[in-house]
Formats: structure tokens, C-alpha cells, sequence
């Protein structure tokens, strides 16, 4: 073993102590590894107790949101093999910024993880890759293969409910699958609740005329899970959702989760009247609302800026 990789190792070791803080000097340490550089920590970090390994993950998720500089994809890729199946499902998730096609590969591979919080992890993570494929920046071979494998999960009986509904999830992107939007109006009438409410997200994310009328009887459904949803979906819609805001504002005063995700959906939608009602709540005494409401005018702005200058 050379001396740079020995030093690498001896370097990563106290990351393993359980009895020690996480510091971010130490955490830095995993940004940009090479294949080299792999190995040593390979090597280390299986050492580690499991509950250790699952805490540097999440570490390094919330490190990176906080500085781009930073570049931990190769030691989560990595982590994707981990023996623990809580520390591959936290890597899928650390890797939400990923929009490679190896890693799209990784993700399809993991559908057939033996842990369903894995395969729940993976069918989550697809979800961009569907949106790439609606838009046409994956080549249609590989939109069509992961079509292909979205509607395998979600008709297998022996996938849980969680990696089932997933799927039904990603499925919306794919506006112009028969196959697709049908596995939706499905998941609709699906007796799980939780299910159903996928199929709201869904049909938001198709962005199909046929499914505003299913999204605007559940902004006013008596499941609060479900007007959840409904308001998730209408900001799916951006602009089209604009037929759906007379409906959508009695939402902005429910319960703060509720309130919050239909304050995010006028932020999408966009328009004169969202904008009104936004200002108005950005001088909101709920902080939460308030934040919201800036935030969602701060996006409004930027639209409104000519792309020229």
C-alpha cells in the first residue's frame, strides 16, 4: 500500500469511532475521491459499525446541500453496495442531484434489491429520470426500458404497497403511455388511501386535461392527505394548473403542511391572481407561511426576468 493511501485511511478511521462527534473536516475528507482513493475508504468503512456508516450518509447529504463545492457522488455510488439496507436506501437519496445514466443503471438494478425500503428509495430516485425521458433528454431506447420496468413494479403483487405506489409516482411523467396513465386511473380507484394519493401526484405530473377534474374534487376531498396531494399536483401543472386556483386558495388557510404545499403550487401556477394572494400572505404572523410565500414569490420573479439581460 502506497504511503498517500495509507495516510488516507489512517485519516478515515475516526470516522468509525461512534463515541465521536461528526466533524465536517473529517466529513470533507470524502469529496472527490478517486478510484484509488475508493479503495482505502472501502477498506475503512466496512469496519465501521452499520449505525456509524448510516450516520456519515445522511452527514454527507446535508453537507453537500450546504456547499456545491463539495463532491461526495463517488463514495455514495459506492455506499449503493453497502451491506446495510438502511445505508443503501440513505445513498439513493444522497444522490438526488445525480442525473447520470450509470447511476440511472445502479438505480434500475435496485428494483430488485432484496430490502423493499431499498427498492422504495430506487423507484423515488427514478422519478427524474422519467421527467428526462418526458422531455427528451434520455435517448427513447432508455425512456422506453425504464417505462418498461416502472410498469413491471407496479403490477407486481409482491412488491409492497410503498415500491407499488412509487412507481405509480414516476409513471406521470410519461403523459403520452397508455399503458402509463392507465396504471394511474388504476392506482385511483385502489382501495389503499395511500395509493391514491400517488395517483393525484401523478396525474399532475402528466399534465393531461383528462385528470383536472379528479384533481380539483380532491382539493376539496375530506382526506387531508389527499388535499395534500391535489394542491402537489395543481403546482405540477405550472401554468395549466391556472383553471384549478379557485379551488386551490381555501387551501392556503388548512392545516400549515396543507397550506404550505398549495402556497408552493400558487408559486408554480404563476399569474396575476397568485401573485396577489402570495403578497398577501407574505405578510403573513405565521412564520412558516410567510416564508413560503416569499419564496414563492422570489420563483415568480425570476420568470418575470427577460432571459436577455
Amino acid at each position: 500500500m502506497n504511503e498517500t493511501l495509507q495516510s488516507l485511511e489512517s485519516r478515515l478511521a475516526p470516522l468509525g469511532d461512534v463515541g465521536r462527534p461528526l466533524a465536517h473536516h473529517d466529513l470533507k475528507l470524502l469529496s472527490a475521491l478517486d478510484h484509488e482513493g475508493l479503495g482505502g475508504f472501502w477498506q475503512v468503512w466496512r469496519e465501521f459499525p452499520a449505525e456509524r456508516r448510516l450516520e456519515v450518509v445522511q452527514a454527507l447529504d446535508a453537507l453537500s446541500e450546504d456547499n456545491i463545492d463539495l463532491d461526495f457522488h463517488p463514495v455514495l455510488r459506492a455506499c449503493l453496495s453497502d451491506p446495510d439496507d438502511l445505508v443503501r436506501a440513505a445513498a439513493v437519496a444522497g444522490l438526488w442531484e445525480d442525473e447520470s445514466e450509470r447511476t440511472m443503471e445502479r438505480f434500475l438494478a435496485m428494483l430488485d434489491d432484496d430490502a423493499g425500503p431499498v427498492r422504495a428509495a430506487a423507484t423515488i430516485a427514478l422519478a427524474r429520470f422519467a421527467y428526462r425521458a418526458e422531455i427528451g433528454t434520455l435517448s427513447v431506447s432508455t425512456g422506453q426500458r425504464l417505462l418498461t420496468e416502472l410498469l413491471r413494479v407496479t403490477v407486481d403483487p409482491e412488491q409492497p404497497l410503498e415500491v407499488r405506489r412509487r412507481a405509480v409516482e414516476a409513471l406521470g411523467y410519461f403523459a403520452n403511455s397508455r399503458e402509463a396513465q392507465a396504471e394511474i386511473g388504476r392506482a385511483y380507484a385502489h382501495a389503499e388511501l395511500a395509493m391514491r394519493e400517488s395517483a393525484i401526484l401523478a396525474m399532475g405530473r402528466s399534465m393531461r386535461p383528462t385528470w383536472f377534474p379528479y384533481i380539483e374534487r380532491e382539493l376539496q376531498s375530506p382526506a387531508p392527505s389527499l388535499r395534500y396531494e391535489a394542491a402537489r399536483a395543481v403546482g405540477e401543472l405550472a401554468e395549466d394548473g391556472r383553471p384549478l386556483l379557485t379551488a386551490l386558495l381555501p387551501l392556503v388557510d388548512d392545516d400549515l403542511e396543507i397550506s404550505l404545499a398549495s402556497i408552493w403550487a400558487l408559486g408554480q401556477v404563476g399569474g396575476p391572481n397568485a401573485k396577489r394572494i402570495l403578497e398577501r400572505l407574505a405578510r403573513s404572523q405565521e412564520p412558516s407561511r410567510r416564508q413560503a410565500a416569499h419564496d414563492a414569490l422570489a420563483e415568480l420573479n425570476l420568470e418575470d426576468v427577460d432571459p436577455y439581460f
